[in-house]
């Protein structure tokens, strides 16, 4: 994995070592480990269900049977106020919030009391059929005579959008072979179980089971206009009016070893308090609310007509329990108790037949089947700790967007249906990688997308004539019907950058689909008008400068909403407005002048408005900063302080005064970045690269989506040579792995898009925004294989980029036709008249020259620096000598410190077998009569083991360095950035676990190199350690650089090393150890050699396989290099050249 050029601004986003949940064909199963240490709501929130209409959570058991599952449903919600400072009809004065409707229980109780747990049971969740799977083995009951098993499953129907259900099958019942031994031998004193006859305790046990279904409603919340039962139920808001309808079927079926019985419920009526007088109540009779002028919804008011008016109940529980009593001779085989449940908005809707719970999942695999046949999305590590782990990040996010793809039209919130409140209000800001997904892997569903946000039209023309705009639509940044739900997007200023994205989504959607019908050709049109036609009447003419400019409107960046000259609102308006006549235009060839002129009459647009865009557009001017090279995010941005002194903590929106971050030189979401990745035909590769270097470094990545962005732009500037891909495993796994510790918040759905815009658009190096595909895929260092599918004009597209090839095949469709890399174009097909088909096309990835001496080079980390050695010995003396202090004062005996020809023979040239298991440090503690255990890594640093004493050793180090703060020696820097420059690929290795420190007081040097090994991958990877050559042939493989073709620097290769295994090499270099020279009088031994005949047969003759390189006379560019190599420096030792006879 390479160095991320990491800035002191920047947010961690570190994935934990341990995963969470682990991938076992097709179903995500949590780990064994975690469930000891992971917080429920991580695995509530995976393991939710949705279909995009209704989200159901499922509480984790924890410690009894009972089931809990809290239901959202998408559009649903309440009506909050907004603190208006100012008195003004253009601000809203209330705005929606996301509302849980109800709260589901299945409860097993035995003689009144909860089934008891004795272990977490194993949950998984099934991609092929989106059913959740939770085993609870071995429930108890209270005294522990009976036991039993229960297997709960839920589902929420993709096919039937209001439908969800679930089942739980208890089975395997057993009773204890004497309860009433078991309580009589645990107590002195005589203890009699409620089911036991304590004047005959041999009478047979017998239990009462009920299995009890609950909906539960808070009443501070919602209104009941009906329900009388569990079965049918209707509420309504309390403050925004909207009525939601809940139909419920709920059985219970008890098999027999000979007969199967259904049981009939009894239905109770509770409020929180205990009132049982609610029982009496009669909800049935209850009426509708009368409409009303609510300006979040129009169609239902805030006054509520019911029988139950009491706010001082909090909530109000139906309940249906279903009772049976078991005995051993009535055991029954089995019982399923099934909950199948309607949930319907804005009104009563008709009666329907409730399907069986298998039903639904056949349903679901079919639909899931079809999925998976033709999406196609993989990125693998090489030799990753536990397998699968990045797939299974990628194939969840994919499984969930298709999830919520089945209710597009209706809007897609923010977390995806998987929690309340602000979860489930439409971030429009995330349309913007929602469209483009879409639109590349499910075109009808992109139109879906687009469809729900042309159903928000009226809203937003609207909001435009609120604003004073004469004509126009005006898209918030949240909503849900239209009108903007979050408080301080209304009070600063205008953000309306959601305007020229759902412009952008349009235009991506005409360039990428081939078949579009010609009525929703017009409502986009339309929808693509209405949303430019504002930008003329937001800005304003600089005569004097003859431009166009749109001051005082804030782009998606919250860091910088305060100043004037916002790049990517500029960039964003003028393509928009170009897009609108390109659009228009095309549409009028297709459809003719009858269907244009009544679209411009139906929005009151006339011709002159479009020649207006034009002129706009063409003076709206992107200028990059003379000084800095690069394009300001607005026009004071330069002017800003830097931020020094602590870390920030982060959200930086949360822990500081909005002027403090305002008055700072950071950005939050790189707007510069993203426009220049969306507009990828307006800039120059250079110009990526330059932007890319000034704002990653200001970037804070407080919002997730922001590590999209700067990974796809990284892949794009420096292809195989980027350094993204941690951004990019952190992004993939922001919610299986929690990596930012929101679970209790609801999934990261703008993130599930962006990352495979990220990876689609980075190492697959797809140009957004071109009519044509053009694809140059990248393979960056640390991967051993990428795959994904494209839809692209009616055809799907399967690409795989391995080490050697990239391979492109057509999976869907007739005919595909795209560019690779500079200009090559490609046409698969299934054949044309005397054409035979061609499927399938391999592309060899890299075509290197073999006139250069070397394609990779890796660096021992103690070769970057002079006094490296000085420092590890002494940080080992003074470890040691903590050790030695106790065992002195113990054991009254003198004990010898450690000497630098000790450390020297004993430490820098110690030979392991297998991984390091610091043999050296045992070596010279037997020698002092003490005999340590290995330990393990995770050993304290006051444990007595030679881990413990590592770990000592690090902790130690990393003082020690930062007092000392080494530098990378100046020769050797020069030469990094050479080789880097002339395109070799660089790792840097070490057995030692202060890598990182070391780079952190260096961070000039850690851009350069593509991956890296430290002590701890070494050991987890059980990577051998000196004299063997492993950990240089698996840097080698990380960079995708064959070892016959990579040079190492190392250090004090004279002894131990096997030539054979150094011959694997193109050559070593043998930097000179500054401590050898100045502190030890040992001298360098000759070198490993190979006889003539290997010489001969690995095609090596001639030339040698070591060369020893003094600090001196180190070469600084890659052209001094090869002179070495080919022994035309005076700089290299001729008495240190190793040769291959013996």
């Amino acid at each position: 994995m390479p160095f991320w050029r990491r800035s002191p601004l920047a947010r961690e986003y570190e994935v934990t070592k341990r995963p969470i949940f682990l991938l076992d064909g097709w179903n995500i199963v949590q780990g064994t480990d975690a469930a000891a240490y992971v917080s429920g709501s991580v695995t509530d929130g995976v393991m939710y269900g949705t279909n995009g209409y209704l989200g159901v959570r499922h509480r984790s058991e924890c410690e009894t049977v009972g089931f809990e599952s809290n239901v959202f449903v998408n559009g649903v919600y309440h009506n909050v106020p907004v603190d208006r400072q100012i008195d003004s009809e253009a601000l809203p004065y209330e705005m929606q919030m996301g509302a849980a409707v109800c709260t589901v229980n299945l409860d097993c109780l035995i003689d009144g009391d909860c089934g008891t747990l004795r272990s977490v049971p194993p949950r998984r969740l099934d991609l092929r059929n989106a059913t959740y799977h939770s085993e609870c083995r071995d429930v108890m009951s209270g005294d522990g005579g009976l036991m039993f098993d229960g297997d709960y499953r839920r589902v929420v129907s993709m096919k039937e959008l209001d439908l969800w259900g679930a089942d739980i099958v208890y089975s395997n019942f057993t009773f204890g072979s004497s309860p009433y031994d078991l309580y009589l031998g645990e107590s002195p004193n005589i203890f009699y179980s409620n089911n036991m006859n304590s004047t005959n305790p041999d009478a047979s046990p017998s239990y009462l089971l009920e299995f009890v279904v609950t909906i539960t409603v808070d009443l501070r919340e919602w209104a009941i206009l009906r329900g009388d039962s569990v079965d049918d139920i209707l509420l309504q808001s309390r403050t925004s009016g909207v009525v939601e309808s809940i139909v419920t079927q709920s059985t219970c079926a008890v098999d027999y070893e000979n007969s199967s019985v259904k049981i009939t419920p009894e239905h109770q009526l509770l409020c929180e308090t205990g009132d049982h007088g609610l029982m009496e109540q009669n909800f049935s009779a209850a009426a509708l609310s009368c409409p009303s002028d609510s300006e979040s919804d129009p169609g239902f008011g805030g006054r509520i007509i019911s029988s139950f008016e009491n706010q001082k109940k909090k909530t109000l529980s139906f309940k249906k329990r279903f009772i049976i009593s078991i005995t051993p001779d009535t055991l029954p085989t089995r019982v399923t108790v099934t909950y199948l449940a309607r949930h319907h908005s804005g009104g009563i809707p008709s009666a329907r037949l409730f399907p069986t719970i298998s039903e639904i999942m056949e349903d679901q695999r079919l639909i899931l089947n079809e999925f998976w046949d033709h999406f196609l999305i993989d990125l693998q590590q090489q030799e990753e700790l536990t397998p699968d782990r990045l797939r299974l990040s990628l194939l969840f996010n994919a499984f969930r967007l298709f999830c919520v793809s089945q209710n597009l039209h209706n809007g897609l919130p923010r977390g995806g249906c998987s929690a309340t409140k602000t979860s489930l209000l439409y971030d429009l800001h995330q349309y913007l990688y929602h469209g483009i997904f879409y639109t590349l892997t499910s075109p009808p569903r992109a139109l879906a997308l687009l469809r729900g946000l042309y159903s928000l039209l009226p809203q937003a023309r609207v909001n435009a004539h609120r604003i004073s705009l004469k004509h126009g639509a005006i898209f918030p940044r949240s909503t849900i019907k239209g009108t903007e739900c979050e408080q301080h997007n209304t009070v600063s200023q205008a953000r309306l950058h959601v305007n020229a994205e759902i412009g952008y989504i349009i235009n991506f959607f005409f360039a990428a689909v081939e078949t579009i019908d010609q009525k929703d050709r017009l409502w986009l049109l339309e929808l693509m008008l209405e949303t430019a036609r504002v930008w003329p009447q937001l800005g304003e003419w600089v005569e004097s400068e003859g431009v166009f400019r749109l001051d005082n409107i804030a782009g998606p960046d919250e860091y910088n909403s305060t100043a004037s000259g916002n790049f990517y609102i500029h960039l964003s308006a003028k393509m928009h407005m170009r897009y609108v006549l390109d659009l228009y235009e095309q549409q009028l060839a297709l459809l003719g002048e009858e269907a244009m002129t009544n679209l411009l009459k139906q929005i009151d647009m006339d011709k002159s408005e479009l020649e207006n865009f034009r002129a706009t557009s063409d003076g709206i001017v992107i200028r990059r900063n003379d000084h800095l090279g690069v394009y300001l995010v607005h026009d004071y941005f330069h002017t800003l302080k830097e931020w020094k002194g602590e870390r920030p903590k982060h959200p930086l929106s949360m822990n500081y005064h909005p002027l403090a971050i305002f008055s700072h030189m950071l950005v939050d979401i790189p707007e510069v970045l993203l426009g220049m990745l969306l507009y990828q035909e307006e800039f120059e590769k250079k110009d990526l690269v330059r932007n890319l270097a000034h704002y990653e470094a200001l970037c804070t990545y407080d919002s997730p989506e922001s590590l999209a962005i700067v990974a796809a732009v990284d892949f794009q500037s420096n292809g195989s040579f980027a350094h993204a891909v941690p951004l990019l495993r952190s992004l993939m796994s922001l919610d299986v792995d929690n990596v930012i510790y929101t679970a209790d918040e609801g999934l990261h759905f703008g993130v599930m898009s962006s990352s495979w815009i990220a990876i689609v658009s980075g190492i697959g190096r797809l140009k957004l925004g071109k009519r044509t595909l053009y694809l140059d895929p990248c393979f960056p260092a640390g991967l051993s294989i990428v795959k994904f599918t494209i839809c692209w004009r009616g055809s799907t597209l399967s690409t795989t980029v391995d080490k050697d090839y990239v391979t492109y095949e057509l999976i869907a469709g007739d005919s595909i036709r795209f560019v690779h890399g500079d200009g090559h174009r490609i046409h698969l097909h299934t054949g044309f008249h005397r054409y035979t088909a061609k499927r399938q096309v391999s592309v060899p990835r890299l075509i290197r020259s073999s006139e250069g001496e070397f394609d990779g080079a890796v660096f021992l980390c103690e070769t970057l620096f002079d006094e490296i050695t000085d420092i590890h010995y002494m940080a080992w003396y003074k470890t040691l000598e903590s050790l030695f202090e106790n065992y002195r004062a113990l054991h009254l005996r003198e004990i010898q410190p450690l000497t630098t020809d000790e450390f020297f023979e004993k430490v820098i040239y110690q030979a392991e077998e297998r991984e390091i298991a610091f043999s050296g440090i045992h070596n010279v503690l037997l020698d002092r009569g003490i005999d340590l255990e290995l330990g393990t890594p995770d050993d304290a640093e006051i444990v007595e083991t030679r881990y413990g004493l590592a770990n000592a050793k690090v902790a130690e180090m990393a003082e020690i360095l930062s007092r000392m703060t080494p530098r990378v020696n100046a020769g050797m820097h020069a030469l990094l950035k050479d080789l880097s420059n002339s395109g070799i690929a660089l790792a840097v290795v070490t057995y030692s676990r202060s890598l990182k420190t070391l780079m952190h007081y260096n961070p000039e040097v850690m851009p350069l190199f593509l991956a890296y090994i430290d002590g701890e991958e070494a050991h987890d990877r059980h990577i051998k350690s000196r004299p063997h050559v492993d950990i240089f042939l698996r840097a080698a493989e990380k960079i995708h650089v064959n070892p016959a073709r990579c040079v190492v620097f190392s250090m004090y290769l004279d002894r131990g090393f096997k030539a054979s295994s150094l011959a694997n090499f193109r050559m070593f270099f043998d930097v000179e150890g500054i401590f050898a020279t100045k502190r030890v009088s040992q001298q360098t031994q000759p070198y490993p050699t190979l006889s003539n005949d290997a010489a001969a047969a690995v095609g090596r003759d001639g030339v040698p396989l070591i060369l020893r390189l003094s600090r001196e006379n180190l070469p600084t560019t890659i052209d001094a290099l090869e002179d070495m190599m080919y022994g035309r420096c005076d700089a290299v030792d001729e008495r240190h050249v190793a040769s291959y006879t013996k």
